[in-house]
């Protein structure tokens, strides 16, 4: 069995594989350790990672990058308006209003979905971490930024499921670090509580994290994160102020040709890297358009004037994630900074200013989170033995569910299911009393974000025929897995029987060891979808409890066993009966669809091999000659 992690990055990814001496991060066919995250479309064949990475600058239309800020937002999504003005490739708006990449592949003009391509990159991954394995790969834990919707989880599984992968768990970036960082000290302390905060700079979005550690445990504080916020966004800076400068000293504007546009992003970005450890830096490009050659010069601080609106932005995620912890900024006893942005200097300014101490490295910027999520995966496949270490990680949205009673003009009544930070995984158990096959809607409340869509999904519970002609008694069980996505999961219609004689006792035995069972009996919790409050008392017929909160279902078996009925003389017995529950989540992919994509993919990578296979075939025949050439001389 496989132990990979991967880390999904907007601009690069990397893979690290657990050992039985540890976790090492996996080089690819460059023996480089990031590979980046670009799919080239060819005229013959695909150029995925570090191949198309190379193929980018000759043809930047069909080259596709920063597919991560694409998955599973509308075409409409304001921020995404922003991500496609700088992108050099063409996207158009699908039928179902979600973005469609159109590119130029053998020799025709495709369509591809952002889910695709990120199965495109998943394979890729796939590919270095099994020849590195020598074996095949499958189970994995697939790293994710936290303010990923319900939408983008369900899109990245679907995506591992096109590239042949099964994903223990998507495990939240920031959780990935802090795990990475806390398995391997041995100094925690017992008692009092170790608190520590990350903060990640990545290539487009910013996390902060703060977290708290025990001996053997950590626990998420809180999360906090400006989806728009990060390295890329000094590189647009320097691109706009060299284009400007440009266009005035040498009459060319760099925005009117793509090739010419890539060239000169790709040396801002190695200038914000030259001004992260020195005061300044020369920029030369020759025949950037035109037939050209340009120069530039820039001093730090210049950089960091033109880049101000940006430093503003970082301050914001730390007091909110500072503020939700509930914490001053004394009671924070570590900063550590992660991710390739939080190299720039004045980034680690802002942070120290508003901590008040100095931020720390101990940890591999870049590589931290693909660690982690190698961490996680081997603490949840049974090949490896890992020290004993508990992730108790918060979901960081609120998640409600609504229905409307079964009076017709009433309105929608709901319920908190999940607050915000509820241990992640967790299953509630809800009881509505219905005469009839009705809906519940799943839905995010107070997420503080517009980005994220309110409606995840809605849930038709039915039909069921209630016996006595009266309202049946329905217990819904909604659970919140692993990945952090809301599922109904099951719906049973439980009913009473009247009292029966010790004589038929042992018939009812193998009644119920026949029907499937609910949770252990100890979980009497509910919601009594009549109440406007819950009460918290034990459900009786009329009243209910709040949903109760239980980690993974300890899914027990409330069978009776044969010495209880010596013991008791008579017996009520619930009847469980299956009722049948209808999905329908919004802008998520059909299995036909997702069928449809694994075959294409196949037949994608079967026309890369091929090729692949047709040139190595010809360097064979060619060293050949060679070979036979000096032979005869």
């Amino acid at each position: 069995m496989s132990v990979v992690g991967f880390d999904l990055g907007n601009e690069s990814c990397i893979v690290a594989v657990a050992r039985q001496r540890g976790i090492d991060v996996v080089l690819n066919e460059e023996s480089k350790r990031e590979t980046p995250a670009i799919v080239c479309f060819g005229d013959k064949q695909r150029f995925i990672g570090t191949a198309g990475s190379a193929s980018s600058t000759m043809n930047p239309k069909n080259s596709i990058s920063q597919i991560k800020r694409l998955l599973g937002r509308k075409f409409s999504d304001p921020e995404l308006q922003n991500d496609l003005a700088v992108f050099p490739f063409r996207v158009t708006e699908g039928p179902d209003g979600f973005p469609l990449v159109r590119v130029r592949f053998l020799g025709e003009e495709r369509t591809f979905t952002p889910t695709q391509l990120l199965a495109m990159v998943l394979s890729n991954l796939k590919g270095i971490a099994e020849g590195n394995l020598n074996a095949a790969v499958v189970d994995c834990c697939i790293g994710i930024p936290v303010y990923f919707s319900d939408l983008q989880r369900r899109a990245v599984l679907d995506a591992a499921t096109i590239a042949g992968l099964r994903p223990l768990r998507l495990f939240h970036e920031t959780t990935a670090t802090a795990l990475a960082y806390g398995i391997y000290k041995t100094d925690l302390p017992e008692h009092d509580q170790l608190n520590v905060a990350f903060v990640d700079v990545g290539h487009a979005s910013m996390q902060v994290s703060i977290v708290g550690y025990k001996k053997g445990q950590l626990k998420m504080l809180s999360h906090a994160y400006d989806r728009s916020l990060g390295g890329r966004d000094f590189d647009e800076a320097l691109f706009k102020h060299f284009a400007a400068k440009f266009k005035e000293e040498y009459k060319i504007d760099v925005y009117q040709n793509a090739r010419a546009c890539l060239r000169l992003r790709v040396a801002c970005e190695k200038l914000k890297k030259v001004l992260s450890a020195n005061p300044e830096a020369p920029l030369n490009i020759e025949c950037l358009m035109d037939e050209k050659d340009v120069r530039g010069f820039i001093k730090r601080e210049e950089f960091e004037q033109i880049s101000a609106p940006v430093l503003e932005r970082v301050k914001g995620p730390l007091e909110k994630a500072l503020a939700e912890a509930g914490l001053t900024t004394e009671n924070v006893h570590f900063v550590e900074v992660v991710g390739s942005g939080s190299r720039v200097p004045a980034i680690i300014k802002i942070i120290t200013g508003f901590f008040g101490k100095e931020p720390r490295r101990t940890m591999n910027a870049s590589e931290c989170v693909a660690r982690g999520c190698a961490l996680q995966c081997a603490i949840l496949s049974p090949t490896f033995k890992v020290r004993e270490f508990q992730v108790n990680d918060g979901f960081p949205f609120s998640i409600v569910l609504s229905w409307k009673s079964d009076s017709q003009n009433s309105a929608p009544q709901h319920t908190v299911v999940f607050p915000k930070g509820n241990a992640i995984p967790s299953v509630k158990a809800l009881t509505f009393y219905r005469s009839s096959t009705f809906e519940v809607d799943v839905l995010y409340v107070d997420t503080g974000d517009s980005q994220i869509q309110q409606k995840i999904s809605t849930y038709t519970i039915g039909p069921f025929q209630p016996s006595k002609g009266e309202k049946a008694k329905l217990k819904v069980k909604i659970r919140l897995n692993i990945h952090g996505i809301v599922t109904v999961d099951s719906a049973m219609m439980l009913e009473e029987d009247v009292e029966v004689p010790v004589s038929s006792v042992n018939e009812a035995l193998k009644d119920a060891t026949r029907m499937d069972t609910d949770d252990a009996p100890s979980d009497p919790s509910g919601t009594d979808v009549n109440m406007q409050e819950p009460k918290s008392a034990d459900t009786t017929e009329g009243g209910a409890t709040a949903a109760e909160n239980g980690a993974q279902d300890p899914e027990e078996k409330s069978v009776p066993m044969e010495t209880d009925a010596k013991v008791e003389p008579s017996k009520k017995k619930v009847k469980k009966i299956s009722v049948p529950v209808n999905e329908l989540v919004y802008g998520a992919l059909p299995a036909a669809e997702l069928e449809k994509a694994v075959e294409k993919e196949y037949e994608m990578a079967l026309q890369d091999r091929v090729m692949e296979e047709t040139k190595e075939k010809k360097n064979a025949v060619e060293a050949y000659v060679y070979d036979m050439r000096n032979k005869v001389y």
